[in-house]
């Protein structure tokens, strides 16, 4: 017989709702920023070998597949704060999403958030999570090369524009959430700088809608700039 969850909402609301995976899964020679270590998971104990159990050794970079970055990434302490430091009941959050598949390697803007809040009837508060959604999560398996190429990003009035509304994280299906032309960062300079949190090589915007609650829960890494996540929306 089913258990009754009428006395958990928010279990009920999950279990009821359509869920979305936005996580790229982890599996070698997977896409990682240059310079930044490869994901490797060595076999050290198997059962079909005669030992007890099975497991694997993990080697991966904070910033690798579908991630959060903390402040600490680009801010100094004690301005900038590790991932395990961001309290725990921020990462159920609202969350927006704007799609921009057409615009290649260009630019958004702050005129462009506020022209498609209006259209998508779709306002963005504090505390939600904003999404740009390019379509670059497929270049992730069927353009490897492209996906390290020309990706768009946001340019530094719409990051500033984001931040005064105090939204709580910011992200989108790139490499990164600034320009690939970019060499100051500008993005991650006002985002982070202003204790926002941004996420990077999400998958599978296009399925979300225009809004939808995320739950998206970084590991505890003490002293961490950053964290893989498992991400999920529900609507």
């Amino acid at each position: 017989m089913p258990h009754d969850h009428s006395h958990l909402p928010m279990l009920s609301a999950y279990r009821d709702g359509e869920k979305i995976d936005l996580s790229h899964p982890l599996i070698e020679n997977m896409p990682v920023w240059p310079g930044h270590p490869r994901f490797c998971h060595d076999l050290l104990s198997s059962y079909e070998k005669g030992d007890v159990s099975r497991y694997h050794a993990l080697n991966m970079g904070e910033h690798m597949g579908t991630h959060l970055d903390a402040p600490l990434h680009f801010v100094a302490p004690p301005a900038g704060w590790s991932i395990d430091e961001t309290p725990i009941d921020q990462f159920v959050t609202r969350m927006v999403v704007q799609s921009y598949p057409g615009l290649g390697g260009g630019a958004i803007t702050a005129d462009m958030i506020r022209a498609t809040e209006k259209s998508d009837q779709a306002p963005i508060g504090a505390g939600d999570s904003v999404f740009f959604h390019f379509g670059w999560d497929r270049k992730w398996y069927d353009d490897t090369e492209g996906f390290f190429k020309e990706w768009p990003g946001l340019d530094a009035d719409a990051a500033a524009c984001l931040a005064e509304r105090k939204v709580f994280l910011v992200g989108s299906d790139c490499l990164s959430v600034d320009q690939s032309i970019s060499t100051t960062f500008p993005a991650h300079r006002t985002l982070l700088g202003a204790g926002i949190l941004i996420g990077e090589n999400f998958n599978n915007l296009d399925k979300v809608g225009k809004i939808a609650t995320l739950a998206a829960f970084p590991l505890p890494i003490v002293d961490g700039s950053g964290s893989p996540i498992r991400a999920v929306a529900v609507r």
